[in-house]
């Protein structure tokens, strides 16, 4: 029976993504996860996982469990949460995304906004190709995941952009669990019922280093692993 609490933040995103601080590398992600006491982290640029690299490579120095992740925007225009058992299961994705971002989606943004780091903190390039969004339909995106054995979050539902349930119910959605804001939290669950049923996630979505989160959110596992925190959706009850 699960009854240990783990404290996470599953939701930050570094200087990979085109609105990330430049602070947000990932030597300083994980020592702020550090200082906060977390247990379980996720580092989740904009639809990609070229930062993961560096990240797989300093883990070890840090005793707290880091889930591979990628924030998708699917081509419906919201954002899903994709986590991996392995690095290598986001490294699958992030190829197969890089053949359909859109190129000329730059927005406010440029190829200087999205930079990637090595294990010194120091830039070693910019990526070229814009990270704000994908020609990639949702049930694509649910097909090439389960391929890779991850889960599906949908991010930040209880937003009134690039949230999933503007145009649908959550009895649409093939997904594993969703995430909503934990200053919204309550009173969105007492508005929205029908979504307590389901697994729930409430991230910072931390763009700079102070809103990475507190020991607040926590999950019940078994243990602290990979393992259990996949089994933890994995069990869930499956809404079709």
């Amino acid at each position: 029976m699960c009854n240990i609490k783990f404290f996470y933040d599953l939701h930050i995103h570094s200087t990979l993504s085109p609105d990330g601080d430049i602070l947000m590398t990932p030597n300083n992600i994980l020592n702020m996860a550090m200082l906060k006491g977390l247990d379980i982290v996720a580092i989740t640029d904009h639809n990609s996982a070229k930062q993961l690299h560096t990240i797989e490579d300093i883990e070890t120095a840090y005793d707290f469990v880091i889930i591979p992740g990628i924030e998708v925007t699917v081509e419906e225009g919201f954002d899903v949460l994709c986590y991996f058992k392995r690095y290598t299961d986001a490294y699958a994705l992030d190829c197969f995304i890089e053949d359909h971002l859109v190129d000329d989606d730059w927005g406010p943004f440029s190829q200087d906004d999205q930079v990637i780091t090595d294990i010194y903190d120091t830039t070693v390039e910019t990526y070229d190709k814009s990270l704000r969004s994908t020609k990639i339909p949702y049930r694509i995106l649910v097909h090439k995941v389960r391929q890779l054995d991850g889960i599906l979050v949908l991010a930040h539902v209880d937003r009134t952009s690039k949230s999933a349930l503007l145009d649908h119910p959550i009895e649409a959605y093939d997904c594993d669990g969703i995430e909503i804001q934990p200053y919204a939290k309550q009173a969105f669950l007492e508005s929205h019922p029908e979504l307590k049923s389901y697994r729930i996630l409430s991230s910072s979505d931390a763009h700079d280093l102070l809103a990475i989160q507190e020991r607040t959110e926590a999950l019940e596992l078994d243990e602290l692993s990979i393992e259990a925190f996949f089994s933890y959706f994995k069990g869930s009850e499956t809404h079709d």
